[in-house]
């Protein structure tokens, strides 16, 4: 029996420019479904349409020549699209094949993907276990609707079972990560001089879960509680993935990690007693209160090359009132330092656009983000995810509307009829001029420039593009902003 699991590509169109720069990240989640299909007997092949920019024609192509009996799409709100576009047309042309969705979308609305037949069986929060279960039960050619954890239709109605316990992380296979030979990662936007490596870069996960809230993140939509694997677990996952592919650079696709100094030092320990700081270089995710000096010098010495941190406002009010993010401008002030002293590339991720914000305060982040002179940043617009506890505030504003619609926030080309937010928030043309703003004002100041250009942190194509985008959206959001103002003046 053969199974196609798809990571679904991003709406290129919607996205405008700024494609170029959406980082292609080895999909974890679809190499452990194929480890544990593949444990069991399923032929199973995972096409990541997101990784090379492909679309639903490659996508009919590959299931014309490979044939399954199953397809299984990873169901984020802002692939949608394209999901609900190659489910209508695999019915069309391949009326048998099953048609599966999970993720953090499908988890949300179970029940709408089977009323209108986008697919036949949601599994609902992880995966593992049910996909397995499934694809027995369709093997043994009966529709398996008991399996926990699903919702399917059953004589008419949709039926919606009780989610099974949580999976025990130590007893799953390591990612499958044979089925994704011959797609190309980078573990950054910029594809940063220290990161590159010749073999393919690859995810690890430590950990399901987060235990924070902040307002605008899903993440409790697929994890209700958090799960840690153990130190010698995870290290041993990357010595065997280093022998087996010759990988050595790995990222970790947690929420947070490390989640506790604990668990940091742990870690490091294990991989400076094994030797493998010396092979291998890794990158994270964490938060600016979840780090030290003695912590990052540890991290470092054992191959941390890389950090991201959620900062995401430069504005204490926003931070704690309109995020819940439970940290201070001065936290990140001290953690960036830390990291640029022990010589740790940072990346800094903000939020503008919350409502409530004001235009003194998306400023003053702007202003914040150079001070903090992280090596990249990324200006996010808030985006009222389902799951989320934005989502929940204003889900009414879009009753009847395609699912895919309630991100329009990643419309590059974006106006008020497609930001639920409206009316909250700044004027949306004004926030997405702020946005550009943002990146243009950070990205070309003489000191950045200097470490890409004159210490080759960043390779030359990726500079000479990453400009011309800079350049494009900025005078592409000006102009329908400045229209917005003499408007505003005239009236």
């Amino acid at each position: 029996m053969k199974v196609l699991l798809v990571n679904p590509s991003l709406n290129r169109k919607r996205l405008g420019s700024y494609w170029r720069f959406t980082t292609a990240v080895p999909p974890t989640g679809l190499a452990y479904l194929g480890a544990v299909l593949e444990r069991d007997g399923f032929e199973v092949r995972i096409y990541d349409q997101h990784a090379i920019y492909g679309d639903n024609d490659d996508l009919m192509g590959i299931i014309d020549l490979f044939q399954p009996d199953v397809v299984g799409f990873s169901c984020l709100t802002f692939v949608m699209e394209t999901v609900e576009d190659a489910s209508r047309r695999i019915r069309k042309k391949h009326p048998k094949i099953k048609i599966l969705a999970g993720n953090i979308h499908a988890t949300y609305f179970p029940k709408e993907m089977i009323e209108s037949e986008i697919a036949d069986y949601v599994i609902r929060e992880e995966g593992e276990e049910a996909i397995l279960a499934i694809c027995r039960g369709l093997r043994d050619g009966r529709e398996p609707t008991e399996v926990n954890g699903i919702t399917c239709r059953e004589g008419g109605a949709v039926r919606h079972n009780p989610t099974p316990a949580m999976i025990d992380l130590e007893r799953l296979p390591y990612p499958a990560w044979h089925l994704l030979d011959g797609y190309a990662y980078v573990p950054d936007p910029l594809n940063l001089a220290p990161l590159q490596s010749k073999a393919q870069p690859l995810a690890i996960q430590a950990s399901r879960g987060c235990p924070f809230a902040c307002t605008f993140c899903s993440q409790d939509t697929m994890y209700k509680r958090v799960r840690v694997r153990g130190p010698e677990s995870v290290v041993n996952e990357i010595e065997y993935v280093h022998h087996t592919y010759g990988t050595t650079v790995f990222g970790f696709i947690d929420a947070i990690f490390p989640l506790s100094p604990k668990q940091g030092h742990a870690f490091a320990d294990e991989m400076i007693r094994r030797g493998l700081h010396k092979k291998i270089s890794w990158f994270t995710e964490t938060r600016v209160d979840l780090v030290s000096p003695d912590l990052l010098k540890h991290l470092k010495e054992s191959g941390l090359k890389f950090i991201q941190y959620g900062i995401e406002s430069g504005d204490d009010m926003v931070l704690t009132k309109l995020m819940r993010k439970k940290t201070g401008v001065n936290q990140a002030r001290l953690a960036l330092k830390w990291t640029r002293d022990l010589g740790i590339l940072s990346f800094g991720l903000f939020v503008v656009g919350m409502p409530g914000e004001t235009r003194e305060q998306i400023l003053r982040t702007i202003a914040f983000a150079k001070e903090l002179d992280p090596d990249i940043v990324k200006f996010n617009v808030a985006i009222p995810f389902p799951g989320s506890e934005l989502w929940e505030r204003y889900k009414h504003r879009v009753d009847g509307q395609p699912t895919w619609k309630y991100s329009g926030w990643y419309n590059a080309n974006i106006n008020d009829a497609d930001n639920i937010l409206a009316g909250d928030s700044l004027p949306t043309r004004e926030l997405m001029y702020l946005q550009r703003r943002a990146m243009f004002e950070f990205y070309t100041q003489p000191k950045v420039m200097h470490r890409y250009f004159v210490e080759g942190l960043v390779p030359v194509d990726v500079l000479a593009e990453g400009f011309y985008v800079l350049m494009s959206e900025l005078i592409r959001s000006s102009f329908p902003y400045a229209r917005a103002q003499v408007r505003a003046m005239a009236a």
